[in-house]
């Protein structure tokens, strides 16, 4: 299988998006060049998308109805859960006995390389806190553990990228074009190495990733995306490739 070359270039444009402007603004840009009509939802029906979007969802639906337009603040979509993993950020459950709207093709490699913009941008936040932070007069990046784990990191997102670029461009290995089931368990395994890569600079940070200012939040959600988009077979990026 290939990634058709605008979901490459609507992902790229995420994942920029994502490292300089954070998730909200990379998930908004990705919906609208993607799922402009409906939201997209996972394959167990759940879905993470700006609440902006959903109130424009909810009056293209209500116009289309005829039906007055709803209460400034109120989403008038189904499934919506009150609970923001993120400020600008809803969740949508799953609506009992309705089938769920289908996430356009090629969406979850859209949204890795969004979730890849957003791991780079943790990185970039964890260079920049370490940089400001001295332990015995020496700063923290020059530790033997801190700059392990960020050449380890830096290595895991040059490989996340040449795996997405390989795919968007056909090159899948002297096998030849990957099958549709070897596809999903390719991105599950990067989903998985993004996953990772965020955790391992988390820990770095430590209890500055964790507080209100921190990049915690965004990497839950994140992950969250990862979760509610992703497919139920584990898998390394590595494996198979």
């Amino acid at each position: 299988m290939t990634v058709p070359p605008e979901v490459r270039e609507h992902g790229e444009q995420a994942r920029t998006s994502a490292r300089t402007d954070g998730l909200v603004p990379a998930l908004t840009l990705l919906v609208r060049a993607l799922s402009p009509k409906v939201p997209p939802r996972g394959p167990r029906g759940h879905a993470v998308l700006p609440r902006e979007l959903l109130e424009e969802f909810a009056a293209e639906e209500a116009a289309a109805r005829e039906e007055p337009p709803q209460a400034p603040g109120s989403t008038g979509t189904k499934g919506v859960e009150d609970a923001e993993p993120l400020p600008g950020l809803a969740v949508l459950r799953p609506v009992p006995g309705e089938p769920a709207e289908a996430a356009p093709p090629a969406w979850g490699w859209a949204l890795a390389w969004l979730r890849l913009g957003m791991s780079e941008r943790l990185r970039d936040a964890c260079l920049a806190h370490l940089a400001a932070r001295q332990s015995e007069g020496t700063s923290l990046l020059m530790q033997q553990m801190v700059k392990g784990t960020l050449a380890d990191v830096l290595l895991e997102h040059l490989e996340i990228e040449g795996v997405l670029d390989d795919l968007a461009t056909g090159r899948t290995g002297p096998l030849g074009p990957l099958r549709p089931a070897d596809g999903e368990r390719h991105l599950a395994g990067l989903q998985e190495q993004i996953t990772r890569a965020d955790r391992a600079l988390l820990r770095l940070l430590g209890a500055h990733g964790y507080t209100a200012e921190g990049p915690g939040a965004a990497a839950h959600a994140s992950e969250l995306l990862a979760d509610a988009y992703g497919t139920a077979g584990p898998g390394t990026a590595r494996e198979g490739a």
